[in-house]
């Protein structure tokens, strides 16, 4: 975002501070796969999930995920995608699944509570996200703090928590074929996917915790209503 307002001419780069936006770290830390709630999904004790956390409009980069998916089936037959959250497409994107007769292997979680999102992150083998235009995705720190590996458009701030080959697998905005071919890499290689996600839990330990934040927030305040003082004196 710093970067985006300074190309607009607002502002110098000294005035930009960057706080990441924290929040409750501990159901993601702990989340796990509950065979219950795969059941509830009709997901297969050894199907990959590749999970997608987006309002189901324009722009969050479904129609990729679309695009490359009869591809990923064939490659990965046991490959289930769980797409939480709700939408005006949602039933043009349902409508996609069936004309593509991938009719059982997209699941349609609809709109969760923020408080259960982490049961359906646990889920996940890993998660992707495509938007073509977001600030920081909540979704790319919330998986990772559930170690699931993450897959993103290169976007925006996406590349501030997801750090190519090292938290996950960045893509150019379109690139199909490279978006296909990570997805197949995680979906098939089980120590990559405990790299990543183990590294990606580390970052977001370290950067996303609500009392990081408080702090921040407190000390940069703190900091104006110094520099505000201060230039108030005769």
């Amino acid at each position: 975002m710093t970067e985006q307002y300074l190309a607009a001419g607002i502002g110098r780069p000294v005035q930009y501070t960057r706080i990441f936006s924290g929040f409750p770290l501990e159901p993601f830390l702990s989340a796990q796969d509950d065979p219950d709630l795969r059941q509830r999904l009709s997901i297969g004790a050894g199907d990959f999930v590749l999970g997608k956390i987006a309002r189901l409009f324009k722009l969050k980069g479904h129609d990729d995920l679309f695009a490359v998916a009869p591809q990923l089936v064939t490659r990965c037959p046991q490959m289930k995608f769980l797409l939480v959250g709700d939408g005006p497409w949602r039933e043009r994107f349902e409508a996609m699944a069936r004309s593509r007769g991938l009719g059982k292997h997209f699941i349609f979680a609809g709109l969760v509570p923020p408080t259960e999102v982490h049961r359906y992150v646990g889920l996940m083998g890993a998660l992707v996200h495509l938007s073509r235009r977001e600030g920081l995705p909540r979704a790319l720190p919330q998986a990772l703090a559930a170690s699931r590996p993450v897959v993103a458009s290169d976007c925006d701030g996406a590349r501030e928590i997801c750090l190519d080959n090292q938290t996950g697998f960045l893509i150019p905005p379109g690139d199909l074929p490279l978006l296909s071919e990570r997805i197949v890499q995680l979906a098939r290689d089980g120590a990559l996917r405990e790299r990543l996600g183990r590294r990606g839990q580390q970052l977001v330990r370290q950067w996303f915790s609500v009392e990081r934040m408080v702090d921040e927030l407190h000390a940069l305040y703190v900091k104006l209503s110094a520099r505000a003082s201060a230039a108030r004196r005769p």
